[in-house]
């Protein structure tokens, strides 16, 4: 695909265009699916044809709800937004139980998807792309501000996060997980786990947060 033909942004706030669907239900099944397929084979290489065959509907009918594979991307990204990459100011106060719960939705959903997916995506869709990469780095911030004065002492802090995502990419990826005999979520939690209990002084970490809800 030229720059010529890469689907715009729809709109700057990505607001969801599910709800003004005839069938809203429907419109939902089809983002899934083909969110299910794009994981496996990356986006140009699904057809709407071949989507609307795994739905057992009709190309039109397809079309008639989304026009084009943008819309459908688009629906994806708005998807992140809302239910992966909040703000950590929107979760409570035990930031180690936020900080897992980021590791199981990452591998949930961002971590399953192909290296063609996001190549696709950064390729074909650079202003959607930008968008999920900069929400995923603003939260990543709010992360090191928020855990980096627990960081131990004794270690260079800047090589601690870069050692984290290091980590966090390898362990998701299929030659790392099936190397060790895990599954992808396991090794993604061992690597989460081994990072914590070498760069985070945990003792502090918790005296810190049993003192903010004794605060409360």
């Amino acid at each position: 695909m030229n720059p010529s033909q890469v689907i715009p942004l729809p709109d700057p706030q990505l607001e969801s265009h599910l709800s003004s669907k005839a069938d809203q239900r429907m419109a939902l099944d089809i983002v899934e699916a083909f969110a299910k397929l794009a994981s496996e084979k990356g986006i140009r290489s699904i057809s709407m044809s071949e989507l609307a065959k795994q739905l057992r509907i009709s190309t039109k009918t397809l079309y008639k709800t989304f026009t084009n594979k943008g819309e459908l991307v688009h629906e994806m990204v708005v998807r992140w937004e809302r239910r992966i990459h909040k703000p950590i100011d929107n979760y409570g106060n035990d930031l180690v139980a936020t900080l897992r719960y980021w590791v199981k939705v990452w591998v949930e959903n961002d971590a399953r998807y192909s290296t063609a997916f996001w190549v696709d995506l950064k390729s074909d869709y650079p202003l959607l792309y930008k968008v999920y990469v900069d929400s995923l780095y603003n939260r990543m911030d709010a992360m090191k501000k928020r855990l980096t004065p627990f960081l131990k002492d004794d270690i260079d802090h800047e090589f601690a996060w870069a050692s984290y995502f290091i980590l966090m990419t390898a362990s998701s990826q299929p030659k790392t997980f099936k190397k060790v005999g895990m599954t992808r979520e396991q090794c993604v939690y061992e690597a989460f786990n081994f990072w914590m209990n070498g760069a985070v002084d945990l003792e502090a970490l918790r005296a810190q947060q049993e003192s903010e809800q004794l605060a409360i």
